[in-house]
């Protein structure tokens, strides 16, 4: 069984400029056409239930409300067995919307807050304000969905380590249960790719880094992942399916999907998707691939792998199979074999892509 189901919505109000994800602005009629050809592509499925359940985009509350119902409608054929997710954005959010999704089973929400500053929003490129967000919690409590993360950047150009701290300091007096905090990254087709935007230099986003894993674990929020942190029982289920590389079904414009050994990715372009053409690519994974990507994955998650489980499930010795790779990391103090597991540490989780550089070798 496929355990995981991520429904893309490529519509927003407004773009960011640090967004790299398929998305369009916002078109009534493109967003009718888009959801026909959705529920084309998710009639295709033929197990009626998932573990979870993540709409995600874009902005799925950029969706007028008979569009969100129309979503949530055809995803009401599968049954969620345990998280359903649904990302929003603040500006975008009303009371009747909190009713529809709460209407549908959704039980837990991602908000795309990013900063409390607003004049850093403003230089992201974000519509909302600090209003829109005590709203959308409002409308939260109203239909009782407890289950609340939300997103931060860090890496700007004008932001200070005050500035994050303060972010941080807003946010754990919410009733969160779950922080997502990323570094901010440039990719060359989005707005601030093409302006050349420059980042906060790489050593001053490690100390924010530092401090943020800091202040969060202090105040009761458990890293769990690169970027996560939670209280309590509140992980990412569904994320965590990509962590542990389990198999999982994209459904909609550029999403992946991975079932076994084989990769699908969707087409990324609107007139083929509207043409019922969805998938542009199927890739078959050799052993290597599975090995190497399992990995990648696992070692994002503070835990990391489990080395009897991993050694099991791919018929292969890790500690022997990258001997070399394990050891130069161990020796530099990026990564550690503990009880069981191999896993970065503190300050190796932070440069994982560096890491993994030495286990493609």
């Amino acid at each position: 069984m496929i355990k995981g189901l991520y429904v893309h919505i490529p519509f927003c109000n407004s773009i960011c400029g640090y967004c790299d994800f398929a998305r369009s602005k916002y078109s009534s009629s493109l967003a009718d056409k888009y959801l026909t050809h959705l529920e084309k592509e998710l009639s295709e499925i033929k197990q009626d239930s998932f573990y979870t359940v993540y709409i995600g985009g874009g902005t799925p509350t950029s969706l007028n409300e008979k569009q969100l119902e129309r979503l949530l409608k055809m995803l009401s054929g599968f049954r969620v067995e345990e998280e359903y997710t649904i990302e929003i954005n603040p500006e975008s959010f009303t009371s009747a919307k909190a009713q529809l999704i709460k209407k549908y089973g959704i039980n837990r929400v991602s908000i795309g807050v990013q900063s409390f500053n607003e004049g850093l929003l403003l230089h992201m490129g974000r519509k909302h304000t600090n209003e829109d967000v005590m709203n959308t919690l409002k409308y939260l409590d109203e239909v009782q969905i407890n289950n609340r993360s939300i997103d931060l950047i860090f890496g700007f150009k004008t932001q200070s380590l005050t500035n994050v701290l303060t972010d941080l300091q807003k946010a754990v007096r919410l009733d969160i249960t779950h922080i997502s905090i990323y570094d901010l990254e440039i990719y060359p087709k989005t707005l601030f790719g093409v302006q050349k935007y420059k980042k906060l230099d790489e050593e001053t986003c490690f100390i924010m880094y530092q401090c943020i894993v800091e202040y969060l674990n202090q105040h009761g929020y458990k890293q769990y992942e690169t970027s996560n942190f939670a209280i309590g029982k509140y992980q990412s289920e569904h994320n965590k399916l990509y962590w542990k590389y389990e198999d999982y079904k994209g459904v909609g414009l550029s999403v992946s999907s991975k079932i076994k050994n084989i990769r699908v990715d969707n087409t990324t372009n609107f007139v083929a998707y509207l043409n019922d053409r969805y998938v542009a690519t199927t890739t078959r994974l050799s052993d290597e691939d599975v090995i190497f990507e399992a990995i990648m994955m696992n070692l994002r998650m503070n835990e990391g792998i489990n080395i009897k489980e991993f050694d099991e499930r791919f018929d292969c010795n890790i500690l022997e199979k990258h001997h070399s790779a394990i050891e130069k990391n161990i020796n530099r103090g990026l990564l550690e074999v503990k009880n069981g597991f191999l896993k970065t540490t503190n300050k190796g989780i932070f440069v994982l892509n560096d890491i993994l550089v030495d286990f493609m070798i």
